[in-house]
This record gives structure tokens, sequence and C-alpha cells, in this order.
């Protein structure tokens, strides 16, 4: 039986009936093809972009020493560089007004910088392994494996209040300043204006960034999602297996991490299959091979 099914899907198939490019992505009806941006870097994690240089960073695994270091690639020029300076780096956050590029180590926070391609400790929270990190008008960061939720603001280092009972991974601040930080049981969000607390998604964030705009996303390991910052709402906008974090460059274009490469979801006049349609006609063809 199984095999007259899968005969018949086949034949639907060179029919033209089932068509497309693996290689694409279909995201609110628009297609786009994944262009890979770097590749050979094992377990890419933390990405984060400095949208007035258009310079991503993200955290690899060095083969050499299996320590963990932070690399930068010019999304203008392709230029690919690794940070000296910084020891076991895994994090970056910029302040865009100030421009100045934070980075995380496994002893505290360090300051990136562009001439050198190094990094100098700031002595903050230097008995802390830095996991994550966030800006916007202050400087977030989460440690592990305490998962303690830590804010800098005005040369103070503050543990943030309002979550000082609860796990954190990941943290970051939307639009309407309220926190989104993620744990083991999922995605939250904490209001500012009246101090609730409310469950977005229940999967496991790996990843959490911001547009240009300031709108946030998050990533699991098999999809990326965006959070509406005036209803609270989460969209899956793709799936995409094996992800390993995620940002957004200049362009709104999402750039994600795999396993061994950066990749980037260009705008693409490519024919994509869509998961839904392709499940929706096997689906049509073996109920018409019953009928």
């Amino acid at each position: 039986m199984k095999f007259y099914i899968l005969a018949l899907v086949l034949a639907v198939a060179d029919a033209g009936l089932i068509f497309g490019d693996t290689n694409c992505v279909i995201i609110h009806n628009v297609n786009f093809e994944k262009e890979i941006l770097k590749s050979d870097v094992q377990s890419p994690y933390q990405l984060a972009i400095d949208h007035d240089t258009n310079t991503l960073f993200f955290s690899y695994t060095a083969r050499t020493d299996e320590m963990f270091k932070i690399a930068y690639l010019s999304l203008k020029t392709g230029d690919f560089g690794i940070v000296s300076g910084i020891h076991g780096g895994f994090a970056t956050a910029i302040d865009r007004m100030s421009h100045v590029i934070y980075m995380g180590g496994d002893d505290g926070i360090y300051r990136f910088d562009y001439d050198n391609k190094d990094a100098t400790n700031l002595h903050i929270n230097e008995n802390s392994n830095i996991w994550q990190m966030f800006y916007k008008n202050a400087l977030y960061f989460t440690t592990y494996p305490e998962e303690k939720a830590y804010v800098y603001k005005s040369k103070k280092l503050y543990e943030i209040a309002d979550l000082l009972n609860v796990k954190v991974m990941l943290i970051a601040v939307n639009r309407q300043d309220n926190l989104v930080y993620t744990n083991s049981s999922g995605v939250f969000l904490y209001s500012k204006t009246d101090g609730s607390t409310i469950q977005l998604n229940n999967g496991v964030a790996n990843g959490i960034t911001a547009d240009i705009e300031g709108n946030l996303y998050f990533s699991t390991a098999s999809a990326i999602y965006s959070i509406d910052d005036k209803t609270n709402a989460v969209e899956r906008l793709a799936r995409l297996e094996n992800t390993y974090g995620m940002a957004i460059d200049n362009a709104g274009n999402i750039i994600y991490a795999t396993e061994d490469s950066i990749i980037r979801l260009k705008p693409s006049r490519k024919v994509c299959i869509d998961d839904k349609l392709f499940s929706k006609s096997v689906d049509e063809v073996s109920a018409s091979f019953h009928t």
C-alpha cells in the first residue's frame, strides 16, 4: 500500500504539481533564498549585529583548544576574524548611541576595539561567566550556571529586582520597555506597567535579538519567531531545523546559525517548497487513492 502511495506522490511531483527549491524559505508569502555567509565554524551562537558598521559578531567553539571565542564577520566585505584579548568569549551587545561594543567572557565584561580587533576587560562582574547580553538604554546580561539577570547602568551593577526569584538564560527589552526573558520552561514577558508575568511560548529559546527598529525575535532549535510588542502575540516565521541562534541585518533579512554555518535569508524569485502545501498534496493524493 505504501509503495503505491509513494508512486502516486512521485507521479504528481513529476507532473509539476509539487515543485520548488528546498534551499529557500517562505515567510509571509515571500520567498527567501538561503545564502551561506560563513561555513566551517563550530557551533556558532549568540549572534549580534552592529548596525552602524553592518558587522556580525558571534560566539563559536574553537576546535584547537575547545574554548569559546568571539568572531566578527563584515556583512559588507566578508572580512572575518577572531577577537583577541577575551577569555571564553561568549556574548555581545551593542550600545548604538555611544557605539560601544560590549562582550562577555568567563571573567566578566569587555569592551571591543575596532582598530585593534581586540577586547579589554572592564572589570565588571569579573567573578561571573557571562552567558548572554542585550543593550537598550543600559546593558542587560545573564550569568551561567547561576542563571541570574543583571543590568549595568550609570557605571553601577544591579541584579534585576523584578527577576530575583526566576531563572533567566536569555534577556531582552521590548519597545514598551518590558522585560522578555527565557529559561528551560519557555519564553516570558514581565510587564513594567503592572508587574505581571505572562508566558509567551513554551519552547526552549537559544537566541533572542532585536531588529534595527527594536522589534524582538527569538529562535529555538527548530524555528524562528517574532514577538508583537503591542499584543504580545508570538508568530512562527519559519521552520528551520538545527538552528543555533539568529539576528536581523540592516535590511531586515534574517541571519541564523546552524551547527557549522552562518546563513542569511535573502528575498528571491525562486519557487520554494511550502511544507504545509507539500503535506496537503500528499494527503490529497493518498485520499484519492483510497477512494
